[in-house]
C-alpha cells in the first residue's frame, strides 16, 4: 500500500482495492517488470530465473533484491490488475510463470483448469510460521496447491468527530434510519455483510437464506440514511470529509485516512465478516518449480514475512511475523482479527459460488439493489 498515492487492482467477484506505497523507479532486475499483457522476455528452466505474475506494487522491491543476492538469482515481476486478466493470460497459453498471485476463490479454478502444480511441503520448512486458523481452509484443504500470502478483512469504518458506532452491523442494518452510510460497490461484499447480520454463513446457497438477506437490503437501501455505493477509496474520502457516518470498506483502503488522520478509524462488527485471501501457487507449467518453492520459503520468513506487511499494509497471515511488524500495524485491531475468530465462524473467506442457480440469485439480488 502507499501513503500518498493509489495504484487500484480490481479483483474479480470481490473488487477489492489493492493500496500501495509509491517507489521510485530503480535500476535492477527487480524492477524489470512486464505490463499486464505484455510479458517480459526471459530464459526459460535456467535455474536462474524467477518468473512472477504478481498484482501490481505487491511486493517490497527490496525483499526481491534481497531474494536474488541471496541465491544469485534474477526476478521478473510481471504484473496484473484483476484475477480475471490473470485467468485469461494463463488460459491463453501465454508466457511461462513459475509463479502467482490469485486470490483465494479462484484457486480452485485454477486447480481444474490444469493451471496448478501441488507443493512439494518438504522444501518449504517455513510454512510452520502461517498461523493454523488461515491453513487447511475450504478453497484449498491440506494446502495442497497454495499458500496464505496477504489478506484484508472487511470492516465499518467511521469519523469518530463525527459518530463513533457499537461494533455491530445493526449500525447499518438494523432499523435505526439516523445515521448516513456508504456501501461497498461489491455484491459479494454486501450481500455476504447481510448474512454474517442474519447470522448465516457469507458464502451460503440457501434459497431462503439469501431471500432473507434480500428482504433486508431491500429495507436498508430505501433509508434515507442510505447514501449509495462506493468504492474502499470513494468511502475513504467521505468519512476524511466528514459527509457521512459510517462506510463499509476494506480495512486496508482505511489506513491512509488513519494515517492523515487519527479519527478515522475501522472496526470489525462482532457478528463477524468477509474476509479475502490472496495466495502462493507454483504454476503447472513452471520453468524452475525448485527456484519457486525457494521464494516461497522465503517470503514465509518470519522477518521477511513482516517487511512485505510493512510495505504492502495488508494483514500477515504470518504469526512469526508478527513482532517484527511496526507499531503502526500492531496497534490496529482490525487489521489483527481475534484467532479464535478463524475457527468460530466469524470471518468467512469469500468462496467460489456454484455454476448456476447460487450464482444467479446473487447476481439477481444485486442487480434489484443496484436498479433502486
Amino acid at each position: 500500500m502507499k501513503r500518498a498515492a493509489l495504484l487500484m487492482g480490481a479483483l474479480l467477484l470481490t473488487g477489492c482495492y489493492r493500496v500501495q506505497k509509491p517507489v521510485q523507479a530503480q535500476p535492477g532486475p527487480a524492477n524489470q517488470a512486464g505490463q499486464e499483457g505484455q510479458a517480459t522476455p526471459v530464459p526459460r528452466g535456467d535455474g536462474k530465473t524467477l518468473r512472477v505474475f504478481i498484482w501490481s506494487e505487491y511486493i517490497d522491491p527490496d525483499l526481491v533484491k534481497a531474494f536474488e543476492k541471496a541465491n544469485g538469482v534474477r526476478v521478473v515481476l510481471d504484473t496484473f490488475e484483476s484475477n480475471e486478466a490473470m485467468l485469461a493470460k494463463l488460459q491463453g497459453g501465454g508466457a511461462q510463470y513459475d509463479l502467482a498471485v490469485p486470490s483465494n476463490y479462484v484457486v480452485q479454478t485454477m486447480v481444474r483448469a490444469g493451471l496448478l502444480q501441488p507443493l512439494n511441503k518438504s522444501e518449504l520448512p517455513n510454512l510452520k510460521n502461517i498461523a493454523p486458523g488461515f491453513l487447511n481452509a475450504d478453497y484449498d484443504p491440506g494446502n495442497v496447491y497454495s499458500v496464505p500470502y496477504q489478506y484484508a478483512a472487511t470492516g465499518l469504518a467511521y469519523n469518530r468527530e463525527r459518530y463513533v458506532p457499537q461494533d455491530t452491523w445493526a449500525e447499518i442494518f438494523g432499523p435505526d434510519d439516523r445515521h448516513s452510510f456508504v456501501l461497498l460497490d461489491d455484491p459479494r461484499e454486501v450481500i455476504g455483510a447481510a448474512l454474517k447480520y442474519l447470522g448465516f454463513g457469507a458464502n451460503t446457497t440457501r434459497v431462503e437464506e439469501l431471500r432473507a438477506a434480500r428482504d433486508l437490503l431491500r429495507r436498508v437501501v430505501a433509508k434515507k440514511g442510505f447514501q449509495g455505493f462506493d468504492g474502499g477509496p470513494g468511502t475513504r474520502n467521505k468519512l476524511l470529509a466528514k459527509t457521512v457516518d459510517l462506510g463499509q470498506i476494506y480495512v486496508g483502503d482505511l489506513l491512509i485516512a488513519t494515517e492523515e488522520d487519527e479519527n478515522v478509524q475501522v472496526l470489525l462488527p462482532r457478528q463477524g465478516t468477509t474476509i479475502s485471501m490472496d495466495t502462493l501457487v507454483v504454476l503447472k507449467r513452471s520453468p524452475n518449480p525448485a527456484l519457486a518453492h525457494r521464494f516461497i520459503d522465503f517470503i514465509l520468513d518470519a522477518e521477511n514475512g513482516a517487511q512485505l506487511s510493512n510495505y504492502t499494509y495488508y494483514a500477515t497471515p504470518n504469526a512469526a511475523a508478527r513482532p517484527y511488524l511496526d507499531d503502526f500495524l500492531k496497534d490496529i485491531p482490525a487489521l489483527n482479527p481475534p484467532a479464535a475468530w478463524l475457527t468460530d465462524g466469524r470471518l468467512d473467506f469469500i468462496g467460489e459460488l456454484p455454476a448456476g442457480r447460487p450464482q444467479r440469485l446473487y447476481d439477481r439480488i444485486w442487480t434489484e439493489l443496484k436498479s433502486r
